[in-house]
């Protein structure tokens, strides 16, 4: 009798985890703090601007490399949609990833010219900084930058040589 009692009691505990998964479809969301724009960039060399230490503060005046984007209210819109883990797509992380966190995507938040909250991504070896914890995955970064002509790569050759095309030609204009 004990062991029914038992295998109830295990049933209940699944209907409970199952239950909390579909609650969590409608998450809180991500951007919950003051900021006056958002900005999204790829940068062609990171290490200039982060000199190696991700728990200083980033200085906005030493994005010296970068292409970058203003986000409009309909990006920011899809990003927090995003970043709150929302997305509805199906898809499995990727199983391999690297100590040589070079993060070439970043995302940053910012008010009065000061940065808030700040998102970096490096797609070479799978994962993702931030100031603030998010509940995106890695191939919907991918997904959102691509949306937003940053374009990734996941060789950094290709990387640098397009991104250097790219100020090649802005700098010509």
């Amino acid at each position: 009798m004990s062991l029914l009692l038992i295998g109830c009691k295990k049933d209940q505990s699944i209907t409970e985890v199952n239950s909390n998964v579909t609650k969590n479809k409608n998450r809180k969301d991500y951007i919950d703090f003051k900021y006056d724009k958002v900005v999204a960039f790829a940068s062609v060399h990171p290490m200039d601007y982060f000199d190696g230490d991700f728990d200083k503060e980033l200085d906005v005046k030493k994005f010296k490399d970068t292409i970058s984007r203003k986000l409009d209210l309909n990006q920011i819109k899809k990003l927090n949609y995003i970043l709150s883990g929302n997305q509805d797509d199906d898809l499995s992380e990727p199983a391999v990833s690297a100590d040589c966190f070079y993060p070439r995507h970043n995302i940053i938040f910012l008010k009065e010219e000061k940065i808030v909250n700040y998102i970096s991504v490096c797609f070479e070896c799978n994962q993702i900084k931030s100031s603030k914890p998010t509940s995106a995955k890695m191939q919907n970064f991918a997904g959102f930058f691509n949306s937003i002509n940053l374009k990734m790569f996941y060789s950094p050759i290709e990387h640098k040589e397009y991104y250097d095309s790219l100020k090649l030609v802005n700098n010509k204009n």
